[in-house]
């Protein structure tokens, strides 16, 4: 286990506050693009090379978890497993429905997908009839924003809103399901940002700041990794807090 006090059961957590886990340390992996072929590390990743990360995570004891688990983990003690991992990918792009999504279904992991909801049903961008699949095999959709500006460009006013609220509405009506974590284009926000997703209703927020440490007080700013950064620098941190 984590941390001991995963386990206990909700109402003794209630009872005793104190004794939620000050902070998980996981593994939030941020994907783009899943094709055939080279490309940069950073926004690229082959099919085979997806498949061999996929069967080192679950050669090691890592289990998927959505933003909700891991915010129920934080915020009321819900149980995690010992390696929990976030899957997220970004932007909607169609590549990942063709060759994330049946690695993941075939290994058995769940994954968040960020939307640019003004993408949708666009070329080479998933379209909606394929996020209702993805949702009905176990998957989150969130919200990637509408347009995919930067938020500290923006603004407090209704661009903002727009992209932050607008986007969050516009896929809960045409994919019957609560949206409630967000993911910050280019991995930028102000405090204003996040104050203005906070608003909006979403429960936890990713960011492309490095790092697994993720608190109570870092849901709306959560870091993340690309999977050879956490194999090279964080994997050790992350397995050794397990195995206590």
């Amino acid at each position: 286990m984590l941390i001991a006090t995963l386990a206990l059961p909700l109402s003794a957590l209630a009872q005793e506050p104190d004794r939620l886990p000050a902070a998980v340390e996981l593994p939030i992996l941020v994907y783009h693009h899943v094709v055939p072929g080279h490309g940069s590390a950073l926004l690229h990743v082959t099919p085979e090379g997806f498949e061999q990360q996929l069967k080192y995570l679950q050669s090691n004891g890592y289990r998927s978890i959505s933003f909700d688990d891991l915010a129920d983990g934080l915020e009321h003690g819900a149980p995690l497993p010992a390696r929990p991992v976030i899957l997220s990918f970004d932007d909607g792009w169609q590549n990942q429905y063709q060759h994330a999504f049946p690695l993941l279904r075939q290994y058995g992991f769940a994954a968040t997908f960020y939307v640019v909801t003004g993408y949708v049903d666009r070329p080479n961008f998933m379209s909606s009839d394929e996020l209702k699949e993805m949702i009905a095999a176990g998957m989150t959709i969130g919200s990637h924003s509408h347009w995919h500006p930067a938020l500290p460009t923006l603004g407090t006013g209704e661009r903002l809103k727009d992209e932050v609220v607008g986007s969050k509405l516009w896929l809960e009506e045409r994919l019957g399901v609560t949206v409630d974590t967000f993911a910050y284009p280019y991995g930028a926000y102000t405090a204003a940002d996040v104050a203005a997703v906070k608003a909006a209703g979403y429960r936890t927020a990713r960011t492309v700041d490095t790092g697994t440490h993720a608190t109570a007080d870092n849901l709306e700013t959560l870091p993340a990794v690309i999977f050879p950064q956490y194999l090279n620098r964080y994997r050790g941190n992350v397995e050794l807090t397990a195995s206590r």
